[in-house]
């Protein structure tokens, strides 16, 4: 099931949203969305309580805080430890901050590097700021698992958007009727300035202000270049916000600034991209921080004190630890598996070359791959000989039972055995007699013997030779399998 990703900006009075949904190989971009705060009511909280039943409940809210309340710069440091970096960060940024470090809730990302110099945008902002954002939103039943600014998140869309893969600067204003932000990119990506002016570009109605309106926001902003030239060869202008779809503005821009303008392109970051995207670059921006491949790392104020822990449907990362040492067992016990198969295999393999060895004198030179079946055929062979031989010390060996037979029949009798055959189980004999009063005569001798069990006269019949009877005899040992 895909997770829904909301992501928040709070622009005055106004909310901008932008929905995506995520799962482990896709981000499906929903929409982008905007609710006001009624008159009569004290904060935004309703608000976002109606913005929330448009978009459906998130499982994942990345949130930003005003940016004309946090403290922001770009810092140059001689490490490239990040462990380091969080030690030294705040107090780096402290003699730029109107108030003490230890009141701030500060957080940073590295942007780049030179040699051992990490660069690095570091921002500060009240903790009691950070507490009321918190506050705000948790009225809605939000808890945002990111808290950053929107200057930066807008210029990292910028950097992987297709006019990012341009080498050259870019100067990319957020237009709206309140406030103007801005952010100067160089020819890498990295954002060099940004800024937040609490005046707009556009009328209450939504039209471009005058030249004259416009004055000191264009002022900041080619101040802000020209603070800049010694690093920045050349910058496009790139307009964003309800701004974008206007030209008039677009055009004015451009002339007071001597600017080229650009138009803003992410529709190859998202599956479902649409027009409206431009008007809300800001929340649309954020949603980089939970893509599911390379995801952008926002600045986070979930930090120290403030860190994010809830729980997120979906999330897995509380049992990682857990499945990794799971698996590292897993792969142990199969190793310790895989070692012993192969050291019985190797044993076995010793046995057989030692068995081979010592059957090598008995059955030759040409000894088989299998020495023990040989072996074992060989010696059921010698056994069967001895067995008729009377060589061991089984009963019923052929020398026994010949000799058990001999004494058994009466001196004289008119009988000849032409053939004696000895099996583990009994004897078989074929014979010939005078008449068939000797033939019974002849069994009744072996049963009185002691040593037959079943004797039974197979044939019986008058012979070729005058006189004679022609018979064959099974007797069974007492004792043998299947005789009593």
């Amino acid at each position: 099931m895909p997770q829904r990703i909301l992501a928040i900006e709070i622009a005055g009075d106004r909310l901008r949203a932008a929905t995506a949904d995520r799962t482990w190989n896709s981000f499906q971009f929903i929409g982008v969305f905007e609710a006001h705060r009624a008159e009569g009511e004290e904060n935004l909280a309703p608000a976002l309580r109606r913005l929330t039943e448009k978009t459906g409940h998130p499982d994942v809210v990345i949130s930003a805080l005003p940016t004309d309340s946090v403290a922001k710069r770009l810092l140059e440091l001689p490490f490239r430890d990040l462990r380091k970096l969080h030690q030294v960060v705040p107090f780096a940024l402290e003699e730029h901050l109107p108030f003490p470090v230890d009141g701030a809730a500060v957080t940073f990302v590295r942007v780049g590097r030179s040699g051992d110099n990490s660069l690095v945008l570091a921002a500060s902002a009240r903790k009691q700021e950070m507490q009321n954002h918190l506050q705000l939103l948790a009225s809605a039943g939000l808890d945002p698992k990111t808290v950053t600014i929107t200057p930066f998140a807008v210029a990292a869309l910028f950097a992987r958007s297709k006019n990012g893969k341009q080498a050259s600067a870019h100067l990319v204003i957020d237009a709206e009727q309140s406030s103007t932000s801005f952010v100067l990119l160089d020819q890498k990506g990295i954002p060099r300035a940004m800024r937040t002016i609490a005046a707009g570009l556009l009328t209450p109605q939504g039209a471009a202000r005058s030249a004259d309106e416009m004055a000191p926001i264009v002022n900041t902003l080619r101040q802000t270049i020209l603070a800049h030239t010694g690093e920045l060869d050349h910058a496009d202008l790139v307009i964003t916000g309800r701004g974008a779809m206007i030209p008039k503005l677009r055009g004015s821009l451009s002339d007071a600034l001597a600017l080229a303008t650009q138009d803003f392109d992410c529709s190859a970051l998202f599956e479902g991209a649409h027009p409206d995207m431009i008007r809300f670059v800001s929340p649309v921006a954020m949603l980089l921080g939970e893509m599911p491949n390379h995801p952008v790392e926002l600045l986070n104020f979930r930090q120290g004190e403030f860190a994010f822990r809830g729980r997120t449907r979906g999330d897995l990362t509380p049992f990682y630890t857990t499945g990794i040492l799971a698996a590292a067992l897993a792969g142990f016990m199969l190793l310790r598996f895989v070692l012993g198969v192969y050291g019985k295999i190797h044993h076995l393999h010793l046995l057989d070359h030692e068995i081979a060895k010592m059957a090598a004198p008995v059955l030759g030179g040409d000894a088989s791959s299998d020495p023990m079946g040989q072996l074992r055929s060989g010696i059921s062979s010698m056994d069967k000989q001895l067995r008729l031989l009377g060589g061991n010390t089984s009963r019923n060996s052929a020398l026994d039972t010949l000799m058990t037979v001999s004494q058994t029949l009466p001196p004289r009798i008119p009988a000849e055995l032409e053939e004696f055959q000895v099996d583990p189980t009994g004897l078989r004999v074929t014979g010939l007699a005078d008449s068939f009063g000797t033939v019974d005569q002849v069994k009744r001798a072996l049963d009185q013997s002691g040593a037959f069990g079943s004797i039974e006269v197979t044939h019986a019949n008058s012979s070729n030779e005058p006189n004679k009877v022609e018979f064959r005899l099974s007797a069974d040992f007492r004792g043998a399998e299947g005789t009593p």
